[in-house]
């Protein structure tokens, strides 16, 4: 062992001797001398080289919207910028990206909009200083933001990953403002992956911690804030294997030990009755829920087929991800077909689902989607779409027997379906320095629902557009126009949008320069009467700022003015109006 590797292990186990001893973080630091070792032996530090100096690239972009409407529409601000950047310096051959991003419509929230990154990567080694949003797993780390520290390592066929940070900042409850559904605990949480990603195999497990500070708030929380302190832990292990070239099999179980209030006596140590339970030192209200997800297929380039299974305990939930179906057992085949060269696809999916699966709520329901697509592209001049999707959901109440309550009703069943069709065609003629193409499509959507056997919603929604276009080469003008028909059926009122448009752009100043314009008009009718007119107004302009040249990088400001106009309304004269509009600048250098 080396020098720097002994260094590496010193720092390694100091920071284990000032930490609480527990599995999650035993396993963390585990990982972190393993990949300590990893870098120093595994890293090619002549690669770096003095010759390579300093040198840097990156961006800049200050975007501004301006917004005015009548009294009587809703506000938006009336003014929002933001500034976004990156930098990316390397040095000796090795890679400091820097971004962030800001706006004036940042307020109090556990997740600003405001964030910062630093990136640097040399190699196969990349760290994360500032904000990161790295997905381990759907089921433990899924995409949460978090502002700490990172690292992915990629030696190899080998993908190792940790991070450690804050996932929610602490917001103190205001009476002034009256903030109570905004009030939040500090939240930390630390993640790791370990995988293999081979030609024919792929195996990688993931762990993740995430824990509330109840100390975190200066202030008391009101009551009716309903806030509590969690605490969760959860882990998954994944597994693809390839056989015979076409044939897979995959497969993902996971588990999580959540804990909805860590303050209460019930919170304290408890006796595990079980191995995991034991391992992770199981407290008195700790709740252990699994997931598993696995398929079976046959990919090929002419066919394929897949079959998905999918079960998610109830309550299955962790603090790694902003949203999660729980309780739910998932079915599912995919079959798709490629013929004539590719030029013609065909491809379906049908799945079927239920939930209740500890049988203890007081409904059932099972929903069954389906959908298929068929597309046809010849490769020069026709093209085809058709799109079929249904989704049929069926819940049966069951009837609930109280001490101190009648319930009149037995059971209830109660329906819902919802079926979509979509297609279009379109044909491309005419000649380099003049085409042209002509486009139809139709669309179709139906929604019903129905309790017992009385109909209590239902919904009918039809559109079509007819488009014909045509570009000049020479001139570099493109112009088109078309007419769109909008009705929907539903909750009793029947309404209809039908009217034309068209855009016409043209690029000059040797291509710098391109203008377009754009307006649609329509007319609005309710239950069969003239309601009122509409007319849709939009210029667009982009200047790629050439005449700087590229000794002080490249240059663009691109803006746009829509303005909205309703002409005439059947119970009023006053005429509403919005207009938004956008001016944004960028530099790359």
């Amino acid at each position: 062992m080396n020098a720097r590797q002994n260094a590496c292990w010193y720092m390694v186990t100091k920071a284990n001797s000032r930490m609480k001893a527990n599995i999650g973080m035993r396993t963390v630091l585990a990982l972190l001398v393993s990949l300590c070792w990893t870098y120093v032996s595994g890293q090619d530090l002549d690669q770096i080289s003095v010759k390579k100096g300093v040198t840097a690239s990156g961006g800049l972009s200050f975007n501004n919207t301006f917004y005015s409407g009548s009294d009587s529409l809703i506000k938006r601000d009336p003014y929002v910028y933001t500034l976004c950047g990156d930098l990316n310096v390397n040095v000796m051959g090795v890679d400091l990206p820097f971004s962030f991003a800001l706006s004036n419509t940042s307020k109090e929230y556990t997740q600003p909009f405001n964030r910062f990154q630093l990136a640097p990567k040399y190699k196969w080694v990349k760290l994360y200083l500032g904000q990161s949003a790295l997905n381990f797993s759907p089921y433990t780390l899924a995409g949460h933001d978090m502002r700490g520290v990172g690292m992915e390592l990629t030696p190899g066929k080998w993908y190792i990953g940790a991070t450690y940070g804050r996932l929610n900042k602490a917001v103190e409850y205001d009476s002034l403002i009256g903030n109570l559904s905004s009030v939040a605990y500090k939240r930390m949480g630390y993640a790791a992956k370990v995988g293999w990603n081979g030609s024919s195999t792929q195996v990688n497990a993931t762990f993740f911690h995430g824990e509330d500070k109840p100390n975190s708030l200066e202030w008391e929380v009101p009551a009716e804030a309903d806030l509590h302190p969690q605490e969760n832990t959860a882990i998954s292990a994944f597994l693809r294997q390839t056989l015979f070239k076409h044939l897979f099999v995959q497969g993902e179980y996971a588990f999580s030990v959540y804990n909805t209030e860590i303050r209460t006596a019930d919170g304290a140590k408890a006796n595990g009755s079980n191995f995991l339970e034991k391992l992770l030192g199981k407290k008195g209200n700790d709740r252990f829920v699994d997931a598993i997800n696995a398929q079976l297929g046959w990919d090929d380039d002419k066919w394929g087929l897949s079959f998905c299974y999918e079960r998610v305990a109830p309550n299955y939930q962790t603090l790694g991800g902003y949203y999660f179906t729980e309780d739910k057992e998932y079915f599912s085949l995919a079959p798709y077909v490629r013929l004539f060269d590719g030029k013609l696809s065909v491809d379906g999916q049908i799945g079927l689902e239920y939930n209740n699966l500890n049988k203890i709520k007081s409904d059932n329901t099972h929903r069954i989607a389906g959908s298929a697509n068929v597309t046809f592209n010849s490769g020069k001049h026709w093209n085809a779409m058709l799109a079929y999707n249904n989704f049929t959901s069926y819940t049966r109440y069951k009837k609930t027997a109280y001490p101190y309550y009648k319930d009149d009703l037995d059971t209830l069943n109660y329906y819902q379906v919802s079926q979509s069709l979509m297609g279009s065609v379109g044909y491309n003629f005419g000649t380099k320095e003049r085409m042209q193409s002509v486009a139809a499509s139709l669309a179709w959507q139906n929604a019903n629902t129905e309790a017992g056997n009385v109909s209590t919603a239902k919904q009918n929604v039809e559109s079509g557009t007819l488009n014909f276009s045509q570009s000049f080469a020479a001139a570099k003008i493109n112009w088109n126009i078309y007419g769109s028909l909008n009705y929907a059926d539903a909750m009793n009122m029947q309404s209809l949008f039908v009217g034309p448009g068209g855009t016409v752009s043209k690029t000059f100043w040797d291509d710098a320069v391109t203008a377009s314009l754009g307006n649609t008009f329509s007319v609005n009718s309710l239950n069969g009467k003239n309601n009122s007119s509409l007319l849709n107004s939009n210029l667009t302009l982009n200047w790629d700022i050439k005449q700087l040249g590229t000794k002080y990088g490249s240059h663009s400001v691109n803006g746009t003015v829509g303005l909205t106009n309703w002409l005439k309304k059947s119970n009023s004269n006053k005429k509403d109006y919005e207009l938004l509009a956008t001016v944004n600048y960028s530099v790359r250098f």
